[in-house]
C-alpha cells in the first residue's frame, strides 16, 4: 500500500531528529530536508497543510522546528512565535547540546526571512 504525503513528511521529521540526536551525517540530514519539503508541497496544493499543525505543539523541538519552516507561508503568526520561542532557547536554559543548531537556525530565520515560495 502506498504511504500518504503525511506519512512521509513524518517519516523524515523522525529521521531528521534521529540524525541530530545521534550525530549522523549532515548528507542525510539534508536528504529528509527534501523529502519532507516536496511532500509539505503536495500537501499544501492540496490544501492539506492543516494536517501539519499538530507538530507545531509538540514536544518535539526538531519537529516543531522543521514544521514552522514548512508551514511559514501558510500561518506565519503561529510559526513565528514557534520560531521565536526556539530562537530564544539554549544550552543554559536547559536545551539539548544537538539541538542548538536548531536555536540558531531559527534565529536565522527571523532575521533573514523565509522565502515566499518555500517549500
Amino acid at each position: 500500500m502506498k504511504k500518504d504525503d503525511l506519512e512521509y513528511v513524518i517519516e523524515a521529521l523522525q529521521k531528521r531528529d534521529e540524525i541530530l540526536v545521534k550525530d549522523k551525517p549532515v548528507r542525510r540530514y539534508n536528504k529528509y530536508f527534501v523529502q519532507m519539503c516536496k511532500y509539505t508541497r503536495k500537501m499544501i496544493n492540496e490544501n492539506r497543510q492543516a494536517e501539519l499543525l499538530p507538530f507545531l505543539d509538540s514536544e518535539n523541538i526538531s519537529y516543531r522546528f522543521d514544521v514552522a519552516g514548512l508551514l511559514f507561508n501558510c500561518y506565519p503568526d503561529k510559526c513565528e512565535k514557534v520560531l521565536k520561542e526556539l530562537s530564544e532557547m539554549s544550552v543554559e536554559t536547559g536545551l539539548p547540546k544537538y539541538y542548538i543548531i536548531l536555536s540558531i537556525s531559527a534565529y536565522d530565520n527571523l532575521k533573514y526571512g523565509i522565502p515566499k515560495d518555500f517549500p
